[in-house]
């Protein structure tokens, strides 16, 4: 429960602070850098770079110059949010017009790596269904239908012992899914030099 936003109580250091969600971020709209690579929101992984998925997502250059900036440590409004919850960067890009891109007002008092899990928690989908009547594929969150939550967070100190200990899962995560792979590989070539 370190992701619940029903909580305030002061004496708990998990759910001491609760203010409403335009305290703590804004949107931002940077334009023209048609250079960088375009991403792509994920449920999963996040942002990720167009080009590594499988889908065949076609869209024209000439439109790129319209594309957002997405940098490291920003967080994205797309369009099944109301499914995952909003995805975090941490890479930089750019990302269809019709995302919204924000980021905290102020980077010091917050820790993005929490703020990354608590995004995708349970809890927090179930708060934002509140304000997402009716959204559907194809149409995104109202980003100032979010400013208005009230969110229940720890102060950064405790963001960040929490953001750290998801981070070492995440990476622990990551190495078991390569020893998988490793292992789906090395059974791979034995059944096809085993049996020759």
């Amino acid at each position: 429960m370190v992701f619940n936003d029903t909580v305030h109580d002061d004496t708990n250091i998990l759910f001491s602070n609760r203010v409403k969600a335009n305290q703590l971020f804004e949107s931002i709209s940077k334009k023209g850098f048609k250079d960088l690579p375009v991403l792509s929101a994920s449920q999963e992984k996040g942002m990720v770079f167009r080009d590594d998925i499988s889908k065949n997502i076609t869209y024209t250059n000439s439109n790129l110059n319209n594309y957002k900036l997405v940098s490291p440590g920003n967080f994205v409004v797309h369009l099944r949010s109301f499914q995952g919850g909003f995805s975090y960067s941490n890479k930089i890009g750019i990302a269809s017009p019709a995302y919204t891109i924000f980021e905290f007002k102020d980077n010091i008092k917050y820790d993005s790596i929490f703020w990354k899990e608590k995004f995708k928690s349970y809890n927090f989908i179930q708060l934002l269904k509140k304000v997402t009547y009716g959204v559907r594929d194809g149409r995104s969150i109202s980003f100032s239908d979010f400013l208005s939550l009230y969110l229940t967070f720890p102060d950064i100190e405790i963001q960040k012992k929490i953001g750290k200990c998801f981070k070492a899962l995440d990476n622990q995560i990551s190495d078991q899914q390569c020893i998988i792979q490793q292992l789906k590989q090395l059974k791979q070539f034995l059944l096809q030099n085993m049996f020759i």
